[in-house]
């Protein structure tokens, strides 16, 4: 750690008072306030490429950000025992909390201001831009595809688990199926076709744990993930994340999109694309996937309880995607 905070200092032209652990990252104290720093595998041209769109949405008045922080010859990140190491400035506050109405509002306007500046985003050669414009049907029919191996592993399981999957197994396929065929004959193209054209940047990973509140301002962090790709898949997130605590409330979905459209309008097929989204089983997918193929640092009950919540979903989901078409 001695070592990486001289290189840190060198490079940045700083004075590192203390350095502490912070999630999967450190936070230095310096005498230029504290900064956050985070050793990753990305390529140092991803880097460039992340630190070019935070470039371009402060030029374009969205301030409201983690700010990456150059080194003295203009670069925004250093080279560290074979890994990339940036730095960006630390938004001191807490995570957004989205059982607050008020919070969840402000959330979204901060998704639909980041979205409104990020169009025309352009970076240099000297990074490595991320696309996921057209590759929604591809990854839901990979999806559906790994459902129906993972059936086959729960016919074999004698456990709870196996059990519960193999009785609820075949309604979210079917519901895949659904997705899948809306995908096919929607307008998912025609809105890949503009976004290219327009090259707004997606977030690809808005929650809670990305949106900070300090003080009265609330800030978007993480651009680890960023890529271009349709609005509405950031908009989707943050409502998923949000119906998931109110029982699947249209009520609640209204206001969010409108405040929302407010800033940044959405067109029909938008609406008629976030149904889809809202359709697919996005998280049976996800339990099942992790429960069969990594079981990481969680237990049989804990899994059990996340299957279960997509199950209980399931009545709650179907009353909001009849009444989603009236919105």
């Amino acid at each position: 750690m001695h070592e990486l905070e001289s290189q840190l200092q060198e490079n940045y032209d700083i004075k590192i008072n203390s350095i502490t652990n912070y999630r999967d990252m450190f936070i230095a104290s310096t005498n230029n306030g504290k900064r956050l720093i985070k050793l990753t595998a990305l390529k140092p041209e991803r880097v460039y490429f992340i630190a070019e769109v935070k470039e371009y949405l402060l030029n374009n008045g969205f301030e409201n950000i983690d700010k990456s922080i150059y080194t003295n010859t203009g670069v925004p990140f250093i080279t560290y025992n074979n890994q990339t190491i940036y730095m960006s400035n630390f938004i001191d506050g807490r995570e957004c909390n989205l059982d607050n109405r008020e919070e969840t509002i402000r959330s979204a306007r901060l998704l639909a201001n980041m979205h409104k500046a990020s169009k025309g985003c352009i970076c240099s050669e000297n990074s490595i831009s991320r696309s996921e414009l057209g590759k929604l049907p591809a990854c839901y029919r990979k999806r559906l595809d790994e459902i129906k191996k993972l059936k086959k592993n729960a016919q074999k399981g004698k456990l709870k688990f196996d059990n519960l999957m193999c009785q609820y197994v075949d309604y979210f396929y079917e519901q895949g199926e659904k997705a899948i065929n809306m995908l096919d004959n929607s307008e998912y193209f025609e809105l890949v076709g503009d976004a290219e054209k327009i090259k707004n940047i997606s977030h690809h990973d808005f929650n809670h744990h990305n949106i900070f509140v300090q003080d009265k301002e609330m800030y978007l962090i993480n651009f680890e993930y960023c890529c271009y790709d349709l609005k509405v898949y950031d908009l989707v997130n943050l409502l998923r994340r949000k119906m998931r605590k109110c029982e699947w409330n249209i009520f609640e979905a209204f206001n969010i999109i409108n405040e929302y459209c407010k800033i940044e309008p959405l067109c029909e097929g938008e609406f008629e694309l976030m149904k889809i989204m809202f359709t697919f089983p996005q998280k049976f997918w996800r339990v099942v996937n992790k429960y069969y193929n990594s079981k990481k640092g969680c237990t049989e009950k804990s899994y059990i309880c996340r299957l279960q919540e997509a199950i209980d979903e399931i009545q709650y989901l179907s009353i909001f995607l009849d009444k989603f078409k009236s919105i």
